[in-house]
């Protein structure tokens, strides 16, 4: 049986170690098709460094004995463009500079170091005997090495090919915009590395350029000095070139999962790892192409499912996130956040360009997190397009940001206190959860939860439980005649689910009767729910909330 190839992103290996290989090659007859300089983005562990790794084994003019072996009974194989192992590939990578805390003249000596090692590598693949000048400045040593290959007068040109070209520009940003100014921007040594690239190009010595990273702001600061460039990111046709479809995600089942499994793991996945879209009129969504590996991966070795369901590569985006939508000093993220909060999704327009020089907007931060993965484009009946968060997994991340986010207020998340919460679920008992969500709601200021419902309470109580590790938490959970606000799923038979109704009423609108009439319609809808023979008689609670006051937590 093939192998999973879970973390692997170097192609040749991939294949020479019978790996399974999702096939995208048929994507290089149409990026060939597009534009000779393009960028895509897309979110963090989509995949990028393995398809970028496929290039490189198909473009490399050394690579040409490698073509049958690496490439048999995949598209191109029976597909061959004209340009297949035709260029001379110069490979950057960005992605392993560590940026934190660092000022320019640090970044700016790894990032040299990084060019440096790009070229060396090209001078070893092809033999080349040339003498790097390290003294001088980035673009004075690219632009001295694509002369002396220039000089050469070969038939054949350079391909360049970057990975996470945005990787250490994106971490750097520390709410600075004027620190990344000048790193990036007119005076930097990022702008200069592509003006030199820019100016090869038009010279005739690089025939062909591809870059991949998360996030267009650094594009957008260096454009004037590569304004050749074309952002396929949001095209339709490239919707799922990173990232795996339904149908290949369920090629990988049959091969690998045993048969009256499949499609309960194929609904965890649907649940946990799918719901990207990149273009509104896309028809089909996509999967996190390194869950969906790591999910299998695991089963492939224990012939069962992780019982966390997050990967915990994947959980490293948040202090980016903070940097950029901190860039410009703006106050009113932390509304847009409690808005997704409780509405679960936001209208908004897709920004594929930013400006440092203007204040962000709503529409700015709501672009950021989507090139994040945090949320994604999702249409309506209309035709119309909002955003929302994708999927489960992204619920935990979003919900540990919330967490963060109130911790800043020391509000947040205490261990010894959730340690005894923990035990306490454990027993079927939520009381010290609903104190504690309870004694937050009083220290928040009124303006954090000036729209203060049902939802954002959900949403509170949903982030202080994904984190426990004896249920699995789902909010909205679908059953009998309804969705179930809070469903802990236990992880352990010994355990029961948990089932939880949560109410609120207003502080203005609160009287007796109200009060009984949530009593009564939270009742009905908890033995209504508890009916649904998935759920194996679970533990019942109505939990409601007045205002910023716990008012009752009652076991049925």
């Amino acid at each position: 049986m093939k192998k999973i190839p879970y973390g692997k992103i170097d192609f040749k290996r991939l294949i020479e170690e019978n790996c399974y290989y999702i096939d995208k090659t048929m994507y290089l007859e149409k990026l060939e098709n597009v534009q000779d300089t393009l960028f895509y983005l897309r979110p963090g562990r989509f995949g990028k460094s393995l398809f970028t790794s496929m290039m490189n084994y198909y473009y490399d003019i050394n690579s040409k004995d490698l073509f049958n072996k690496l490439f048999d009974g995949l598209y191109i194989h029976q597909h061959p463009t004209e340009e297949k192992n035709s260029y001379y590939i110069l490979k950057f990578d960005f992605s392993g500079i560590d940026s934190a805390e660092k000022e320019k003249e640090a970044l700016e000596k790894e990032f040299k170091s990084c060019v440096i090692n790009g070229i060396n590598v090209f001078l070893d693949r092809y033999n080349f005997t040339y003498e790097i000048v390290k003294d001088d400045s980035i673009p004075i040593i690219l632009k001295s090495f694509l002369t002396f290959f220039k000089g050469l007068k070969l038939e054949n040109k350079i391909y360049i090919i970057i990975d996470e070209y945005d990787n250490f520009t994106n971490a750097i940003l520390e709410g600075n915009a004027e620190r990344f100014k000048n790193i990036v921007g007119n005076e930097g040594f990022i702008k200069a590395f592509y003006a030199s690239i820019k100016e090869y190009i038009g010279l005739g010595v690089v025939a062909r350029f591809f870059a991949t990273g998360i996030c267009p702001i650094t594009l957008d600061s260096m454009t004037t000095g590569f304004n050749i460039a074309t952002n396929i990111s949001n095209y339709e046709e490239f919707n799922s070139m990173i990232g795996l479809t339904h149908k290949e995600v369920d090629n990988l089942l049959n091969e690998v999962v045993e048969e009256n499994e499949r499609e309960e793991i194929k609904n965890i996945m649907i649940e946990n790892y799918d719901g990207y879209l990149f273009n509104e009129e896309a028809k089909e969504k996509v999967f996190n192409a390194t869950l969906v590996m790591y999910l299998l991966d695991f089963y492939q070795k224990y012939k069962s499912i992780p019982k966390n369901l997050m990967d915990s590569n994947i959980a490293f985006n948040s202090g980016k996130i903070d940097n950029l939508i901190e860039l410009k000093n703006n106050s009113f993220y932390k509304e847009l956040l409690n808005e997704i909060i409780i509405n679960e999704k936001v209208k908004g327009i897709l920004k594929i360009k930013f400006d440092l020089l203007v204040d962000f907007n709503r529409d700015d931060i709501i672009s950021i997190l989507y090139y994040f993965g945090y949320l994604t484009i999702e249409t309506d009946e209309y035709g119309d397009y909002y955003f929302k968060v994708p999927n489960e997994v992204m619920k935990v991340l979003y919900g540990n940001y919330f967490l963060k986010k109130l911790n800043e207020k020391d509000l947040g998340y205490d261990s010894l206190i959730f340690s005894e919460i923990n035990e306490e679920l454990k027993r079927g008992k939520i009381d010290r959860l609903c104190n504690y969500v309870n004694d937050v709601l009083k220290k928040l200021d009124n303006r954090d939860f000036i729209k203060l419902e049902e939802k954002s309470l959900k949403y509170l109580l949903f982030a202080y439980l994904i984190n426990n590790k004896n249920f699995n938490v789902y909010s909205e959970y679908p059953c009998n005649n309804g969705y179930i606000d809070i469903y802990l799923d236990r992880k352990n038979t010994i355990l029961r689910n948990i089932i939880i109704e949560l109410k609120y009423i207003k502080k203005k609108d609160y009287s007796e009767e109200i009060l009984k009439e949530k009593i009564e319609e939270g009742k009905s809808q908890l033995e209504s729910y508890s009916k649904d023979e998935r759920l194996g008689n679970p533990i019942k609670y109505l939990v409601i909330f007045v205002g910023d006051e716990l008012k009752l937590v009652e076991e049925l």
